[in-house]
């Protein structure tokens, strides 16, 4: 039996960055528990992950404390390990305390993502007794998480210690140690990049690892290397690996639908290491290639691919472009037949526009609130 009509929205009135985050919490709020509610909890933690990254950490702490599951726990800590940064030792406790609280009622992989995410805290507080009682037992994937952690903070002695670490994880060939080898290794990189000898070694490692991962992992990670390498001012050396992502990127076919997403990527990198012409030019290509390309893309997606695009055209401070990728991608959401889709890409638009500080017009208002508006059954 259908459900009952939900009254329509009434028009969105102007919205700040804050007030667009609220709406899509909204948004995800509206999709139903039953059967959905591993989709609605997810929705809302990626809102809340927006407010933790912008800093808007008491309307983080309050959407956390409405999702149900696991990812409050995690959530929670995740807040916490904000406060921990920045020295609020007290509420860094206090939300350590509520994520592990969430993490009783939870087993296996859950639990254990709730109790790593919480290890991290104690480990900005150094509280190294905490830490080793809380990660007794975890998996080595997750332990390599911690260690990726400590190694941004460990003393300059107990570097190479690290290093070995990563270097045995590697040795593995297995995937999920590999990755968190790599990650740990260009944490390693910036804290010895006056060492050229250390500086090789860990190129070296990381670039030997790529091989064995999947082409789109290795143009995420080349351009991760690309930004710390840029980020310790070796610029030259950054392009090179910037370009070799492009290369792979360029030789590989990849599906439709993330396409668009990866060459945004390349050219937010790009941007990031000043080249905003070639930036340019690769995001409009993109753009102008979505009317072919979308064909192939399941229309669940189509919309994640203008969304990036759009989040690189705010980059660069091209408004226009950025406001025309969002209303395509605003109407890409909208073919799905059923609510619950079309709830998960306006939340993600909404969200998406909120980062990027993009104040809307009142077309993309009224437009916004005509398919919150269509929110029904069936989801």
């Amino acid at each position: 039996m259908p459900a009952t009509q939900t009254p329509a929205s009434p028009p969105l009135a102007n919205l700040s960055r804050d007030d667009l985050l609220d709406l899509a919490f909204q948004i995800s709020t509206s999709i139903p528990i039953e059967p959905f509610s591993s989709d609605r909890a997810r929705m809302q933690a990626l809102v809340t992950q927006a407010c933790i990254k912008n800093g808007s950490l008491s309307q983080a702490s309050q959407y956390a404390s409405k999702i149900e599951g696991w990812r409050q726990g995690e959530l929670f800590a995740l807040i916490g390990q904000q406060y921990a940064t920045a020295n609020e030792t007290q509420l860094a406790r206090d939300f350590a305390a509520r994520a592990m609280e969430v993490a009783t009622n939870e087993r296996d992989w859950r639990r254990e993502r709730i109790v790593i995410e919480t290890a991290k805290i104690y480990l900005h507080l150094g509280d190294s007794t905490k830490v080793s009682a809380l990660v007794e037992g975890a998996t080595q994937a997750e332990l390599g998480k911690i260690e990726t952690a400590r190694t941004a903070i460990v003393l300059q002695s107990q570097l190479d210690n690290q290093a070995d670490m990563f270097d045995k994880a590697l040795a593995t060939k297995n995937f999920d140690l590999a990755r968190g080898a790599i990650e740990g290794y260009l944490v390693w990189l910036d804290r010895v990049s006056e060492d050229e000898t250390r500086t090789t070694r860990a190129l070296k490692a990381i670039d030997d690892a790529l091989l064995g991962l999947p082409f789109d992992l290795q143009v995420k990670y080349e351009i991760d290397l690309a930004d710390h390498l840029h980020k310790n001012l070796k610029r030259d050396l950054a392009i090179v690996k910037l370009d070799k992502a492009s290369e792979i990127f360029s030789a590989t076919t990849f599906l439709p639908e993330d396409v668009a997403p990866l060459g945004a990527m390349i050219a937010r990198a790009r941007i990031r290491m000043g080249d905003e012409q070639s930036a340019r030019l690769l995001l409009r290509r993109f753009y102008s290639e979505h009317s072919t390309r979308r064909e192939g893309i399941v229309n669940l997606r189509r919309a994640t691919s203008l969304r990036a695009l759009a989040e690189g055209f705010c980059e660069l401070g091209d408004r226009d472009d950025a406001i025309a990728c969002y209303t395509w991608a605003l109407e890409e959401g909208t073919i799905n037949p059923n609510a619950r889709p079309r709830a998960e890409d306006l939340g993600a638009t909404c969200i998406s526009m909120a980062e990027y500080g993009i104040a809307l017009t009142p077309e993309l208002k009224n437009r916004i609130d005509t398919i919150r508006s269509s929110l029904t059954y069936p989801w």
